[in-house]
Formats: C-alpha cells, structure tokens, sequence
C-alpha cells in the first residue's frame, strides 16, 4: 500500500517534532517522494505525490521597503503553495526559525481551504535527517508494492512463475474471495506515456478512491488499470466508478468487473472474465459485470473454442464470404431484423435504409443461409450466433 501523508506524520511527529498546522482533510494524500526546494522555479520539476520541504533562504528576495515581514511571508510562501497545489504536490513542511519564524494566519486559512497539508519543524531538526526517514520509509513502500503488484500480475498472466505461498506476504493474507475490476486507459492519455500514467494512477487516482488501500491492490497491463480486490467487491466497483467518472482523464473510460473466487489459483480466470465484460461494454456509463452478462456466460464456459467457431461457421458461415463493407451491411440489417422482431418498418428506420432495400437483404439473407426468417428456431439459432460473433472476433 502506498504511503499516506498521515502515516508519515504520525511517524515522524515526535523524533522530528513536525506540528501539524493545517490541512487535515490532506492527510490521505499518497507521498511519492520528498522533495527539497528554496525556489518557486524549481517546483515545475516535481512529478506529482511529493512531500515538499523549505526553510525560506530566499525570503529576502520579496522583501519590499515599508512592507511588513508578515504580508512578505505571506506573499512568499502563498507563491509557492500554488505551485505546489498546480503540480500536485502531497504537502509541505516549513523548517522555521531561521528565515521563517511564524506561519502566518492567512496561509494557515488557506492551506485548510486547499485541503493541503502543512507543517512546521524547529530549526534545531536538520532537514537532511528528516528527508532520509522519509525517503527509506517510500523505498520499503515502493519495494512492498512492486513486490505486491508482481505477485498478482503473476497470478494473472505467468502462471508458471506464480507462487501461491507468498500471498502470505500481502495484505490479502486472510481473503475469504478475490475479484478483478479493469477500466480501460485510453491510448492518448498522456501521450502514451506508461510511466506518466502509472505515477498518476498511484499517485493522484487510487487516493481518491474512498477505500481502505488493504482491500485491494492495482497494477497496469494492456491499456487498462487492474484492480485485484479482497472479499466483497460492492463497494469497491461504485467508489472506482464515481471516481472515474469525477476525474478529468478517466470519466469516459469502460469499467468491468468479473465475479468472486475463492482462490487465488483462479484469478486468471476472473481476469479474463473481466476483460470478454469490457469488450462486450458499449456503455461507458455503466459498469459491465460478468455476472449479468447472461447468455455469454454460458458461451464463455464452453472450453473448446472450435465448438463456437464451428457452430457460428455453420450458422451465419455464408455472411463471411462476403466483402467487407457488404457483410457489415448485411449483419446489421440482421441485428436489427432479430432485435425488432421482424418489423420491417423499424428495421428501415433505425437503419436509415430504404423499406426495398430491407426486404431485399432479408431475402437475400434467407439464400444465403439457407434458412426461414419466419421461423422462430432459425432465429433462435441466428441470434446465438450473433452472440458467439462478439466472443471470437
């Protein structure tokens, strides 16, 4: 699990003597690094989750004549605090006492309002000392987490590497059931760059899900974040939708979820469940689970998938020997001649295709196939068809 600012806090509030001076409702934050800077130039650089520290050396720089130091320091540190809250920074600590001897009021106000953590640390405390603490406490997180996210990614796509053992070592330890949910990244978030969207996954998304962080672990593959989670999923599957849909880079995104399993030896296939939910989504707007899927439940059951290309072959075999543009044209106007129950009239309109030309796509249909559309075991079959289409193409 990653680190939360309050972790690091609680940690380091006595041996540090950190002061927590405003905003608490920051403190779920996840700390990627920390970071030292003295000027506001620098705070570009920072990539997103880091716990920021300063002592003010360059306060003398916005020092005006007939200002007071108050209003100096205010100015100053507010600079930087927009910076850091532009880059996503987790929070700041204020090392005070020698260039900054009190945090004025109104940076206090607005640090709450921000919702952005903000501390002091006494002069006396060396920041050095400080930033190696925390920075071994991230490199033991990172290395758990990877360790973690390996583990599972192994469960899933290296079965012959997996070890089921070490689920010992995770906080899934005492698991009663396991789940996969994916959301799909789209291919130009961040220009494609993993590494980008990785840090803001972990950094910036996964914090905002209202979740325990125990009770499930995320990694990304294939264009999509995969969450494994413990026990009941309910809760999990509506806070990662509302999240996705409040966040500027997922909220048009496909979510999926697959259904429970008991054991971990079976998470693949609660992946691939997962992932024939989300290739069957075309409604973003709603999360696709496998438990609703209904026939394709049963479709996707069938081991031997020569079976359903056999049958689909058998059934609808004459439509692939069509061209291109001519068999989509052909298995729409089918599509939609099953769905509407054989109403012509509506197959026309919802086809934007003339009545004529409906009727001789029926007809000619019922040559190709060699079936009666009238006949409702024909359509019965037409239709599994058309449902084991969407599995195997």
């Amino acid at each position: 699990m990653a680190l939360k600012v309050s972790t690091i806090f609680n940690f380091s509030e006595t041996p540090f003597k950190l002061s927590l001076l405003a905003g608490k409702s920051g403190l779920s934050k996840i700390v990627s690094w920390v970071y030292y800077t003295e000027d506001s130039s620098t705070i570009s650089f920072i990539r997103g989750g880091e716990l920021v520290i300063t002592t003010g050396l360059n306060l003398e720089r916005h020092k005006q004549n007939n200002v007071n130091i108050e209003e100096t320091v205010a100015s100053f540190l507010k600079e930087m605090i927009d910076e850091f809250l532009v880059h996503n920074a987790s929070g700041l600590i204020i090392n005070v006492g020698k260039y900054i001897n009190e945090i004025p009021q109104s940076i206090i106000d607005y640090c709450d309002e921000q919702a952005f953590a903000l501390f002091s640390m006494p002069w006396e405390i060396h920041t050095v000392d400080l930033m190696q603490s925390i920075g071994n406490m991230i490199s033991a997180d990172n290395q758990n987490c990877h360790s973690t996210e390996k583990f599972f990614h192994q469960a899933i796509f290296e079965k012959e590497k997996f070890d089921p053992d070490r689920l010992e070592n995770t906080t899934f330890h005492n698991a009663k059931n396991f789940s996969v949910a994916l959301m799909e990244i789209k291919e130009e978030l961040f220009n494609g760059d993993i590494e980008q969207i990785k840090r803001y996954v972990r950094f910036s998304f996964n914090p905002k899900i209202n979740v325990l962080q125990t009770q499930y672990a995320s990694f990304i593959y294939n264009h999509k974040v995969i969450y494994v989670i413990r026990d009941d999923n309910s809760i999990f599957i509506n806070e990662l939708f509302l999240s996705a849909r409040r966040d500027r880079y997922f909220k048009s995104c496909k979510i999926s979820v697959s259904n429970t399993c008991s054991s971990i030896l079976n998470l693949e296939e609660c992946y691939n469940h997962a992932k024939i939910s989300m290739d069957l989504n075309t409604d973003s707007e709603k999360v696709s689970r496998y438990d609703s899927l209904g026939i394709y439940k049963i479709l996707l059951d069938v081991k031997n998938k020569k079976v359903l290309e056999q049958f689909y072959m058998d059934v609808l075999g004459g439509i692939e020997r069509l061209e291109k543009g001519k068999k989509e044209d052909y298995l729409k106007t089918l599509q939609l001649y099953l769905k509407l129950g054989g109403n012509i009239h509506s197959v026309s309109e919802q086809n934007n295709t003339h009545r004529n030309t409906v009727l001789y796509r029926i007809q000619r249909l019922e040559d190709l196939l060699g079936v009666n559309l009238a006949d409702g075991d024909s359509r019965c079959l037409l239709q599994i068809a058309l449902y084991i289409r969407k599995i195997i193409f």
